[in-house]
């Protein structure tokens, strides 16, 4: 017979362990500015979780804190080892305290561990559970950890294999204190099995709404599962068109459960405007405008414009997602551009079609076709090119962020073959590779971020005389290797650049942190462009330094960066470069 029985819900979070006799000296500690010591006999493993658990309530407990008075601290906190005793099985503990003239004394009597005796479970008709389940067995400490992670299981496993229209799951446990054990009941309330009905959206303007309907997760006439329902919600907010989704769930008809979305637009059109200043290629402004929505289906239609000094850009794109599947998008680009730079000047006209698929989560390919048509003058020479090319990238990227990374990293490659449908014998490849990796230190003062980038690249199959000036790789500048003048590590001609078949470049960033906006980097680039095919990694590699300082805004970071040639050259290069621009170096 019972001596008296206890009904109640586990709340706490619990860990099995056997005792055996063990005398520890009294420990002391502060917290608050009140010495405590501990006396305990029982299993060690229990008397480590008791501080740990005394240290954690005096770091987040807001209550424990307000106590100004000894004993009505100790009592609070005695009570809290009670509740973590009877959390890891010890429902007859006992926590004493004792004022002492220096400190609080706190004695403690764990008693036996209670174990589960019996487990059971109430659940519907239609509702049958897998062996295995349910990892509490008979026998086992009666820890709150281990129920509530049961019951987890029981939720998880109910939502994923039945179509209930409410998903309300329970349990009850008895104590028996005269043997020291519990009986553990699993509840799972019946409600009615249902199909999604009707599926409609309310808040519409622009969108076509069959676009949205072919995007959701969900259609009519499945399985009534509520977590596809966040999912449907969250498919939604990702077409970038809506500000906000809500869902509005009607209760079963004759099994069907009708969905109602509740959306709100974005504004779909974006003025744009920037500048920014580097030494050697002056102020460059760029505006551009954007439209996100352009037929109703989230095709986005941009215009840019860039001028600056040495260089004239207009560019336009239309993309159009979900082309054909999902998962793909489909963009049509056409530019125009100028450039005026010490190694060549050119004017380029180009057409193009790329065709961009998410592979995994983190990988995705492109493919693409590309002409150009372009007349570059060199050295006093012009000549007209035609070149015809089908660009194929693969991009893996880890980062948490690509303007502004902070953890995670990136590998990129693209392989391009170029032919020349003016004159037909001449063809070759471009490929390159690029990676770059990011490591934060949050626990350290200014939250430091270690950045590293490496990038190589390759032109085969052709003379370097015979490759158009404006294809061949050049280093230096703003956006490879700082300190140095634009374009100018590699082979040179009276001090002017000619350009290479192949590159190597290295950078290495220490981003700081201070303050919501504002932080600060030390960087050191390396670079150089050779003649041959081959680059050669790490030779002849000329090295800047600089300093730069980061504005935060809420879309990406403003560099101001200074830097030094290490390996200043006479009559190249000058005694420092400054360069302003928006996001990271890379």
């Amino acid at each position: 017979m019972f001596l008296r029985f206890l009904c109640f819900t586990l709340i706490g979070t619990l860990c099995h362990s056997v005792s055996y006799a063990l005398e520890t000296p009294p420990v002391p500690f502060l917290s608050n500015k009140i010495e405590y010591k501990i006396d305990f006999s029982g299993d060690k493993a229990l008397y480590n979780l008791l501080k740990k658990e005394i240290t954690r309530q005096r770091q987040t407990n807001r209550k424990l804190k307000q106590f100004s008075q000894r004993d009505k601290h100790a009592r609070y906190e005695s009570q809290l080892l009670t509740s973590r005793l009877h959390a890891e099985g010890y429902y007859a503990a006992q926590v004493k305290f004792k004022l002492q003239d220096d400190h609080i004394l706190y004695r403690v009597e764990p008693g036996p561990v209670y174990r589960v005796q019996n487990i059971s479970f109430q659940l519907p008709e239609n509702i049958e559970l897998p062996r295995g389940l349910i990892e509490i067995q008979a026998g086992d400490a009666l820890r709150a950890e281990a129920v509530l992670a049961d019951k987890k299981a029981l939720t998880s496993y109910i939502a994923a294999h039945y179509c209930l229209y409410r998903i309300d799951t329970d349990y009850r446990v008895l104590v028996e204190h005269q043997t020291q054990s519990a009986q553990i009941t699993f509840i799972v309330a019946d409600s009615p099995s249902v199909r999604f009905g009707t599926i409609g959206f309310t808040g519409l303007r622009t969108i076509d709404e069959s676009y949205l309907r072919a995007r959701l997760p969900i259609t009519e006439g499945e399985c009534f599962r509520r977590n596809r329902i966040d999912s449907a919600r969250l498919t939604l907010i990702q077409t970038n068109l809506l500000v906000s989704v809500s869902a509005n769930v009607s209760p079963p008809d004759n099994g069907l459960v009708p969905i109602v979305f509740n959306v709100a637009e974005r504004y779909h059109r974006t003025l744009s405007a920037g500048v920014g200043f580097q030494s050697d290629e002056g102020f460059g402004v760029s505006a551009g405008w954007e439209h996100r929505n352009v037929r109703g289906k989230a095709q986005k239609l941009s215009i840019d414009s860039r001028i600056a000094e040495n260089a004239q850009a207009l560019t336009s794109s239309l993309t159009l997602p979900n082309f054909r599947r999902n998962n793909q998008s489909m963009t049509l680009f056409a530019d125009l551009e100028r450039e005026n730079t010490d190694a060549f000047e050119s004017k380029t006209g180009t057409l193009g079609a790329e065709l961009s698929r998410q592979l995994t989560r983190n990988l995705k390919g492109f493919l693409g076709s590309e002409s150009a048509f372009s007349r570059v003058e060199e050295d006093g020479q012009k000549n007209n090119f035609a070149l015809l090319s089908l660009p194929i990238s693969l991009e893996y990227d880890r980062r948490n962020n690509p303007l502004d990374p902070r953890t995670g990293w990136v590998v990129a490659g693209r392989v391009r073959p170029y032919w020349d449908v003016q004159d037909v014998g001449t063809n070759f490849v471009k490929s390159t590779l690029a990676a770059s990796t990011y490591v934060s230190f949050d626990d350290l003062y200014w939250k430091p971020t270690l950045a590293m980038r490496g990038a190589l690249g390759s032109i085969s199959g052709i003379d370097r005389d015979q490759v158009p000036a404006n294809v061949r790789f050049y280093t230096g500048g703003g956006g490879s290797v700082r300190g140095y003048t634009f374009q100018s590590l590699g082979p040179l001609t009276d001090n002017e650049p000619d350009g290479g078949l192949s590159f190597t470049e290295l950078s290495m960033e220490a981003r700081l942190r201070w303050g919501q906006h504002w932080g600060g980097v030390v960087f050191l680039d390396g670079g150089f462009a050779y003649e041959d095919t081959a680059p050669e990694i790490g030779k002849d590699l000329l090295w800047g330094a600089g300093l730069g300082v980061r504005y935060y805004t809420s879309f990406a970071p403003i560099r101001f960066d200074i830097a030094v040639p290490l390996d200043k050259r006479d009559g190249i290069d000058d005694d420092f470069k400054f360069y302003i621009n928006i996001g990271q170096a890379f």
